[in-house]
């Protein structure tokens, strides 16, 4: 238990640029419980949303095994696959941190508050979870290649980016 709560402690560092994915150590079971909790998350936050069982497997399936593939991908071309463990950790990690700290409150807001995830004051909470999304994972993989912050926002914003079209498809037309 004082690991789990160790890495809590590092992945919000990380969150607040105090610390970086250098600061994790290289393991295949803390990347298994970085993922774990990420897809519990993201099941809380599902759940929140009544989404359909096809948006149910890709977030809980689909999106954890690209995001690893995405991470590995980039931490190959950089010529830093040795990086991985700690990148992938860093990143599901804060991304549960995150989801718990700021996503999961700023939903029970807006519910709370009767507003639709389709209204105007959830569209600008959504956008704001994504530039903070963006600027975390931008520095982990800034950090995890060598490479400028603004490499690591674009490749972070591209999965974003990548992962929103899927949805779309996923849902089809007029979604």
């Amino acid at each position: 238990m004082a690991q789990v709560q160790q890495f809590l402690r590092i992945c919000l560092d990380i969150v607040l640029w105090r610390r970086g994915p250098q600061d994790l150590p290289a393991s295949r079971l803390l990347l298994a419980i970085a993922v774990a909790a990420y897809v519990a998350v993201s099941a809380v936050q599902l759940a929140l949303l009544g989404e359909t069982a096809a948006t149910w497997f890709f977030f809980l399936v689909i999106d954890p095994l690209l995001l690893a593939g995405w991470m590995w991908l980039v931490l190959r071309l950089h010529g830093r696959p040795e990086r991985f463990l700690q990148t992938a950790s860093a990143v599901f990690g804060t991304g549960a941190v995150l989801g718990i700290g700021l996503y999961l409150p700023l939903q029970l807001i807006i519910t709370g508050l009767g507003y639709d995830p389709t209204s105007g004051l959830a569209q600008f909470f959504a956008l704001v979870l994504v530039v903070v999304f963006a600027l975390v994972t931008g520095r982990i993989i800034k950090l995890a290649t060598d490479s400028s912050l603004f490499t690591g926002i674009a490749v972070s914003l591209t999965y974003f980016l990548l992962i929103n079209y899927l949805v779309g498809v996923l849902r089809g037309p007029g979604t």
